[in-house]
């Protein structure tokens, strides 16, 4: 039987030093007096998710730097994260996981086929996907597929409300109702949402992105133009490009797209341009994605009219 939601002790991210999972870890630290466990296969992205959680641009010292919460806070919330490469190790009696690893399908089913074996009966787990049908992930677990939620987090992970909650028709009601329970106790705004390739804002986000490379593709506009009209015209508080760079979610959206082609075909081609960048390495900021070379606007060594955050 699944947990209350006001008994859960312990949570484990399993990715949780890449640039979406330790804001999760944040999230569930601040959100409450929650132990969480890092997971991941290297050490040196343990460390790494560490040093974000404490002094990345989103983390503890600037909260502390911000009077959100008092050196006392900042430390007690770190003292309850512990980070671990064993998986059995991170997941023994966790009552919620999420998953945070790259948008690979592959790699998320075989994630999730080790999490079942790992875990306590009662234990939720949340996958992080954008655009990966839950019923297809699902399918690759033995025993424990109606405890399998999506959850589709926004960077930076511990300030955005919004989480989409994706339900298949194979998750269970009591998971289900659990996770959107947990979300709203730590402070999130969690939005159920049809099983199906890149849900809503997945498919609607990555529609407007795609268009925007296209037309600089075409010679309509500059990458920095258009981030200018962005804000400016539409209001947004970032431009598409700055968006890419910024938050280092080039390859999210790229692994994405490619999932949404193969499932719904031609309107969601990966643009040629945007082929071009990945294979040449240009990720977005380093700092969020060690081994990137940069972003659209190093790659087209256009100055960055925006001021970073």
């Amino acid at each position: 039987m699944i947990l209350d939601v006001e008994r859960v002790k312990r949570i484990a991210v399993i990715g949780g030093g890449g640039s979406m999972g330790h804001g999760i870890v944040l999230a569930c630290i601040q959100g409450g007096p929650y132990e969480v466990t890092i997971i991941s296969r290297k050490q040196k992205t343990c460390a790494y998710g560490l040093e974000l959680i404490k002094e990345g641009p989103y983390g503890l010292t600037r909260a502390v730097q911000r009077g959100k919460i008092t050196c006392e806070q900042a430390d007690e919330m770190f003292s309850r994260v512990r980070t671990t490469t064993h998986y059995a190790e991170g997941l023994e009696g966790a009552d919620l996981v999420f998953e945070s690893i790259p948008e690979d399908k592959e790699q998320k089913k075989q994630c999730l086929q080790l999490v079942e074996t790992c875990v306590p009966p009662h234990c939720v787990i949340a996958s992080g996907t954008s655009a990966i049908m839950i019923s297809e992930m699902a399918g690759a677990m033995k025993s424990m597929e109606g405890r399998l939620v999506g959850t589709h987090w926004f960077f930076p992970s511990n300030v955005m409300k919004l989480v989409e909650v994706g339900r298949s028709e194979i998750t269970s009601e009591d998971a289900f109702e659990f996770t959107m329970a947990f979300l709203r106790k730590i402070g999130k705004r969690p939005f159920a949402v049809k099983d199906s390739p890149g849900f809503f804002m997945t498919r609607f986000i990555n529609t407007y992105i795609t268009e925007a490379i296209r037309l600089v593709e075409l010679g309509v506009a500059s990458i920095s133009d258009i981030d200018e009209m962005n804000r400016s015209g539409s209001g947004w508080p970032m431009g598409v490009f700055q968006l890419l760079d910024e938050t280092a979610s080039f390859d999210a959206y790229y692994h994405a797209q490619a999932y949404l082609y193969e499932t719904l075909g031609e309107r969601y081609r990966i643009p040629a341009l945007a082929r071009k960048l990945f294979e040449a390495g240009y990720l977005g900021n380093p700092q969020l994605k060690p081994g990137s070379k940069g972003g659209w606007y190093d790659f087209f060594s256009e100055e960055k009219r925006y001021r970073k955050k």
